[in-house]
């Protein structure tokens, strides 16, 4: 395993990342990512991105922003873009010291290639810029978490949500962005003057499925530099569900091409930098460290980030973060990094999970196509070769486990398992015990309690296309229904509850369950 996790910066700014070394002779590359929701669906796109680019002689590092992923910052909402801009900048400083490269191209996604531009004409030693589905301004790209938000509140009204109370800040996929951070984006301007490079300055802009390139932004580049413009097809499918979502391997292809036609490989001179393996915090008073772990597990390897109060007095029961779904170990809207955080400054200590296939841990992510393969029994075993590295690193063998929808499903099976879990806390589990026809059941239920509706059938012409599709499931489980009628999913699955939680009570454990939307 080549990669090596970090942490750059100092202070509350310091930045966790992953830097990719190589050989050959192409230049060094500096991975920015886009902001809240569409970092978190690809991110597991941009790893094997970065994986590719070293293996075609590209030094590349990834890394999270300030008070995003699992980067400083803990409990404030959103981020300041001047140290966001600041952050980029000494990432690509890090970058050209570490590969000793001559030339380096920021790729940026979205605001990551705002930043990335307006680091560059602040004169980082970012010498190439690949800018996708990047808007002109700030504005632009304000005016879309707004919109993104106002659906979601729509969805969450259809579900019988109470409404946000009037001034709450903007939260598109669950990530605040506070008042002084919208300020600021709202600022953020595309119009920039880019330094000159005595050997040229080359730009590849790209869209994103169908939508071109902005034409006021490609205007603006050309002033300073040579610009390339190409289609960024694959963009939705990166920045689907976590658990959906598909490296856009034609439009990396692409971006291969473009970084050869401009050399920059040759070896530079300079001193090493500094390599942080653990990043030092201070949460509500108390000091606590995070380290990055890598776990062997049958020929794979998992990725876990540890919590460790700094404190004399420590509990005597770890608290581990499993994966919601293909979400990394962050967990939703970066919510397991801020418990786990809360947590350790009160001396518990920590463990966020990445299981295999998900965040950075090795193996097959697009497996998770098939909502099945989020509830085979080998998550079971993971979990406690996680559990097994804690004790053999902290000493601790007692645990409570949190998990949700797919995480509480590993979190209720290891509480079965293993008598070292003495509580799991399970919000939204959608299955407790796995049935191959469940999820075809239940959704054949719903869409039959509308069928029989006169406005399930008012549909126009372009709707209705849509809706064949959905009875194709219904109409086989009716007659699933009808040739096997003892095969029962909910049934079935009702009574190994009740003989699972029979099982907890009995060994003196607890279970938590925690529910919402609907």
């Amino acid at each position: 395993m080549s990669e090596l996790p970090l942490y750059l910066g100092d202070g509350d700014e310091r930045m966790f990342a992953v830097y990719h070394p190589a050989d050959g002779a192409g230049c060094a590359v500096l991975l920015c990512p886009p902001f809240g929701w569409d970092d978190v669906c690809s991110y597991r796109s941009r790893r094997i991105w970065a994986e590719r680019l070293a293996a075609r002689g590209h030094p590349t590092l990834r890394f999270d922003l300030p008070g995003t992923g699992d980067s400083a910052g803990y409990g404030e909402p959103g981020g300041r873009v001047d140290v966001w801009v600041e952050a980029v900048a000494a990432a690509a400083e890090w970058l050209r010291s570490a590969s000793g490269r001559r030339r380096t191209t920021a790729a940026g996604i979205g605001l990551g290639g705002l930043l990335a531009l307006r680091a560059a004409a602040d004169d980082a030693l970012i010498d190439d810029l690949v800018l996708w589905a990047v808007p002109p301004d700030g504005r632009r790209l304000l005016r879309e978490l707004r919109a993104f938000a106002r659906l979601e509140a729509e969805s969450f009204a259809a579900l019988g949500a109470p409404s946000a109370p009037s001034g709450e800040p903007l939260a598109p996929g669950g990530f605040v962005l506070g008042e002084e951070a919208e300020a600021a984006l709202e600022s953020l301007d595309g119009e920039v003057e880019l330094p000159p490079r005595s050997d040229g300055r080359r730009i590849l802009v790209l869209g994103r499925d169908g939508v071109p390139p902005d034409a006021t932004l490609i205007a603006r580049l050309e002033r300073s530099a040579a610009v390339t413009t190409g289609r960024g097809s694959g963009y939705g499918a990166m920045t689907a569900l976590p658990d959906l979502a598909r490296p856009p391997i034609g439009t990396f292809a692409e971006i291969d091409a473009w970084l050869a036609a401009g050399g920059g490989g040759e070896a530079v001179q300079g001193a090493a930098p500094q390599t942080v393996s653990t990043l030092e915090l201070q949460v509500d008073g108390a000091s606590i460290t995070e380290t990055p772990l890598r776990l062997e597990a049958g020929g794979q390897q998992l990725f876990a980030v540890l919590g460790e109060p700094q404190s004399a007095v420590r509990s005597e029961v770890a608290l581990v973060l499993l994966n919601a779904g293909a979400i990394r170990r962050i967990g939703p809207s970066r919510m397991w990094v801020d418990i786990a955080r809360r947590w350790t400054a009160r001396g518990v200590t920590t463990l966020r999970l990445d299981v295999e296939g998900i965040g950075d841990a090795t193996g097959d992510g697009e497996r998770y196509t098939d909502v099945s393969e989020l509830y085979v029994p080998s998550f079971v075993g993971q979990v406690q070769l996680a559990l097994d590295a804690l004790v053999d690193r902290c000493g601790i063998d007692r645990f409570v486990l949190l998990g949700l929808c797919s995480g509480a499903f590993w979190g209720f099976h290891a509480a079965l398992a293993d008598a070292r879990v003495s509580s799991t806390i399970m919000l939204n589990p959608r299955v407790l015990h796995w049935h191959p026809r469940l999820d075809a059941s239940r959704d054949a239920r719903k869409l039959g309690q509308r069928v029989h509706t006169l406005r399930f059938w008012q549909v126009d012409a372009r709707r209705a296309k849509t809706y064949v599709p959905r009875l194709v499931p219904f109409v086989r489980w009716l007659l699933w229904r009808a040739l096997r009628p003892s095969d029962r999913p909910v049934a079935q699955s009702l009574a190994q509850i009740r003989r699972s939680f029979d099982r907890l009570r009995d060994n003196g454990r607890t279970a938590t369950l925690i529910f919402c939307d609907g």
